[in-house]
């Protein structure tokens, strides 16, 4: 048996309430993640503790093994997300057994049975998508405006603020290439890229926009493909914490809008109703903002988002992309980003 971390040994103990457990061996399974590049594997761990022998399931998940300046030091961050937000989000999380922070792994067990989803759709019924809401809505007023916490916890991403130009200058660099490359569509027009890149080379309406009002933390990457809802409806577990972030609440939401805009999704609520029913229940959880300021502020960052992860990925990394992805992509691009940028002054 190869070695067993520390941190692992010294997370199963904690769990189990025995400072003595050993474990003896580790059987190991590889099985398909997401398209973060992340490594998942179930780990069956036998045990010997107070001179009993027992098992216990679990999965570890180790870190990103994708290029490219928007997941650097992903598995890092969601490692220390799982180590330090469990106390203080107001969300249901993975129960964490163990994380190796400098190294990006993490032990959790594995999930409840949950109604399905996938990258593409999710089969929630209005009550769901409803919850949900009032899920992301309440974590964000929990931290509205409380600066002080971003400065307790450097390792947060600051995609419009510190982390603003280095994400930028990639997204700099793949428009730059779908224009070289003439990497063209019906949609991604010779125009629309234009824009774009002049927006990524002067991105001060951008920022404006985004910087204007309360940061808060953010999941990052709050699309329904990262929650699973029980079957009977009334647990929702928030996981891949890898791009958790301190930012304006309008870039969470362009995440959890995104997904529904492709074609399998069968959104229950259409957009409008999903962000109308965000801002009521983050007003009635104590963070009320103006509509129109964040409908402008959602545009912004729609087209934010799109130069800091879709750019790179279609001009930089295009061969991590299938074609059926990228139809997709350019249905979401339809429904939301382009008329996003077209109202941008």
């Amino acid at each position: 048996m190869s070695a067993i971390s520390p941190a692992l040994l010294a997370g199963v103990r904690r769990y189990l309430a025995a400072p003595r457990a050993q474990i003896t061996s580790v059987q190991r399974q590889p099985f398909a993640g997401g398209l973060s590049g992340s490594r998942f594997e179930r780990w069956r761990l036998h045990l010997r503790r107070a001179g009993s022998a027992t098992t216990l399931m679990l999965v570890r998940k180790h870190g990103s093994g994708v290029s490219g300046a928007f997941m650097q030091a992903a598995a890092q961050r969601e490692a220390l997300a799982y180590a330090i937000l469990p106390a203080s989000a107001p969300l249901t999380l993975p129960v964490i057994v163990a994380v190796d922070a400098p190294v990006g792994d993490i032990w959790m067990l594995p999930l409840p049975p949950a109604k399905t989803t996938s990258h593409w759709r999710a089969d929630w019924d209005m009550a769901d998508v409803r919850a949900v809401i009032a899920d992301l809505a309440r974590l964000h007023a929990a931290f509205c405006g409380k600066n002080a916490i971003a400065d307790d916890w450097p390792w947060l991403l600051r995609p419009t603020a510190a982390d603003a130009e280095r994400l930028l200058a990639e997204g700099r660099e793949g428009a730059a290439l779908i224009r070289k490359e003439q990497a063209y569509s019906a949609e991604m027009t010779p125009e629309r890229v234009e824009r774009l890149l002049a927006l990524a080379r002067q991105p001060a309406p951008l920022q404006d926009a985004l910087n204007a009002g309360p940061m808060t933390l953010l999941h990052g990457d709050a699309g329904f493909q990262n929650i699973a809802i029980s079957q009977d409806g009334r647990q929702r577990i928030w996981y891949d914490w890898q791009l958790v972030s301190w930012g304006p609440p309008a870039l969470d939401w362009v995440t959890f809008l995104h997904p529904w805009a492709y074609p399998e999704a069968r959104p229950p609520l259409s957009p409008t109703q999903m962000t109308d029913s965000y801002l009521q229940a983050l007003a009635k959880s104590g963070c009320a903002l103006k509509r129109n300021a964040f409908l402008q502020q959602l545009d912004a960052a729609f087209i934010w988002r799109w130069l800091i992860q879709w750019a790179p990925l279609l001009g930089k990394h295009n061969q991590r992309l299938r074609n059926d992805v990228k139809s997709r992509l350019e249905r979401a691009f339809a429904s939301h980003h382009w008329p996003a940028l077209d109202r941008i002054n």
